[in-house]
């Protein structure tokens, strides 16, 4: 067993891990750019929250997507991601 340190750093590096994954591929689920702003941890739920906002090219981007139309964007979308334990040892 590791000691509390190691075992926090631990945690931080897997968090960081999930940071880094959820900038890459949040932007995917997208057809208009957006920008991924805070990225937080919720110990107590064991989950990872995560708010987007329209890029200063989304407007222009649904526009022209939907023939023309005028579009607001306003506002940011916030996603929460429960985590899950995966068995290390399964094979």
């Amino acid at each position: 067993m590791g000691t509390l340190n190691e075992e926090m750093a631990d945690v931080r590096a897997d968090v960081g891990d999930v940071r880094s994954q959820l900038r890459a591929e949040i932007p995917e689920c997208f057809e208009f750019d957006v920008a991924v702003g805070n990225i937080t941890y919720n110990a107590n739920s064991n989950s990872v929250s995560v708010t987007v906002e329209p890029s200063s090219r989304a407007r222009e981007q649904l526009s022209d997507r939907l023939g023309g139309v005028n579009v607001k964007t306003d506002g940011q979308l916030e996603f929460e991601f429960r985590l899950t334990e995966s068995d290390s040892n399964a094979e």
